[in-house]
């Protein structure tokens, strides 16, 4: 019997042309999601700053119906709100604060700031807005005061000085910074106190 020969066939691995196809493939992929980083990225943080935002409104609900003793003050039960502000010297912070006269309204000097919320990264406050109870258009406005005050589990909403009880709803418009392709978000917020966080009016 003759032994028998076996030949191994050699495997065919990548060509050169084939290395360079992928690795353009792959080059192209990559620069695309590189390009869109930043504009991904910033849309990111603005969702989530628009969120912190209603959270301040959500605290001043917290310490109003849960009867929150004002610091400093035995005994003392006030309102608590959310304070905005378009002025370009305000319009990126959001202030926390207890209502002294359970006004509705915050004052300077008068009601304590509990909390300063500074809106940073260029973002700011662009635009505030209420809507009168039996409308659906919302009015603009430079302020808006929420507070929030037990036993009324009802928010009580003040659109500079119109603090009658006669505003259903108000909206917090927050923008990115200027040059920016992001649209801006909205804070929506209604006497039920429900809040709302969108992306469109």
């Amino acid at each position: 019997l003759s032994p028998k020969t076996y030949h191994l066939k050699p495997s065919s691995g990548f060509s050169l042309i084939e290395l360079l196809v992928t690795t353009s493939i792959i080059a192209i992929i990559s620069s695309i999601v590189l390009f869109n980083f930043p504009s991904f990225s910033s849309k990111i943080l603005l969702e989530n700053l628009t969120h912190e935002i209603a959270l301040v409104v959500r605290q001043a609900q917290v310490y109003g119906i849960g009867i929150r003793q004002q610091e400093g003050s035995a005994g003392s039960f006030p309102s608590y709100g959310a304070h905005f502000d378009t002025d370009p010297a305000k319009q990126k912070q959001v202030l926390l604060f207890a209502d002294a006269n359970t006004n509705g309204i915050y004052e300077a000097g008068n009601d304590t700031v509990i909390e300063t919320f500074e809106i940073q990264r260029g973002n700011y406050i662009s635009g505030l807005c209420s809507i009168a109870s039996g409308f659906t258009t919302c009015a603009p406005t430079e302020e808006i005061d929420i507070t929030f005050k037990r036993p009324d589990p009802e928010a009580k909403i003040c659109a500079g000085s119109v603090c009658t009880g006669s505003i259903s709803a108000a909206q917090i418009t927050v923008s990115p910074p200027a040059g920016s392709d992001i649209g801006p978000r909205f804070i929506s917020v209604w006497i039920s106190g429900q809040i709302a966080v969108t992306s469109v009016e």
